[in-house]
């Protein structure tokens, strides 16, 4: 077994990377994620709720992302992705890899478990060679930003609206050196 593919963290949280195998699962946290905390993603329950089977395994599936999946105590308790940083971006930095749809069950919050998750995707885009890790957070969400900066991340400066189709919701980008 690899780094990538398990990672015991502190206490009785387990991380491992999901495989297109893992669609169900991956699927089932992703819906309860975007009901739970639907202003953090740049997508939507119901836009989700209609991909099909092999929308889910193609997603775990790419050469340029990861996904990881956090059990605490058994259960499944939070999810992160990293993906390659689309070069054509905007803000795009040079090699970097982003942090997307990160979640943590509500019930599990405080207990290490983003921590690991954060740690599990920072881990893989190193290991591929990444010397930045990117992340966009809403700003309406104090208690991300205030963790994502315990985390060693820190504002970039960028800002851009969360969906054209809401021009009042921004979200701020922040970075984490990993090398």
């Amino acid at each position: 077994m690899t780094a990538d593919d398990a990672v015991d963290a502190p206490g009785r949280t387990f991380i491992r990377r999901l495989g297109p195998d893992d669609w169900e699962l991956s699927r089932r946290v992703r819906l309860a994620a975007l009901a739970e905390a639907p202003y953090a993603f740049m997508s939507t329950l119901q836009r989700e709720q209609g991909f099909e089977e092999q929308t889910w395994r193609q997603r775990l599936g790419s050469a340029t992302a990861a996904t990881f999946l956090a059990w605490h105590e058994g259960e499944a308790a939070g999810m992160a992705t990293g993906k390659v940083d689309d070069p054509d971006d905007e803000f795009a930095v040079p090699g970097a890899w982003q942090l997307v749809g990160m979640w943590v069950d509500p019930l599990a919050r405080g207990l290490g478990v983003a921590d690991a998750l954060i740690e599990a995707v920072a881990g893989h885009a190193s290991a591929a060679g990444a010397p930045v890790l990117l992340l966009w957070v809403t700003e309406v969400n104090d208690r991300a930003r205030a963790f994502y900066q315990r985390m060693g991340f820190s504002r970039t400066g960028a800002r851009q609206p969360v969906r054209p189709t809401e021009p009042d919701h921004w979200e701020e980008q922040m970075i984490r050196q990993l090398r």
